[in-house]
């Protein structure tokens, strides 16, 4: 039979709120510069949807359930948001 040690629970408990609060911090530079890789790979893929999609013809489009303008719409607002 396992025995639980009271004063074990207590450093673990005090470890696992100092972590909570590291949590909370300002992201480090590895998880900035890992944001900043994965938004670029992100515009970089919509940027070859939107191509993509600029070639179908409007019956395409509306197999896939949008119109023309709002896929003009959805490639200027990713444009003006760089």
């Amino acid at each position: 039979m396992a025995t639980i040690a009271l004063d074990k629970i207590d450093t673990v408990s005090a470890t696992a709120g100092k972590a909570a609060s590291v949590a909370t911090a300002t992201p480090g530079f590895w998880r900035t510069l890992w944001n900043a890789v994965v938004d670029a790979q992100e515009l970089r893929a919509n940027t070859y949807v939107n191509g993509y999609l600029a070639h179908l013809t409007d019956g395409e489009l509306s197999r896939l359930g949008m119109t023309r303008d709002q896929m003009i719409r959805r490639t200027r607002s990713m444009m003006t948001s760089l």
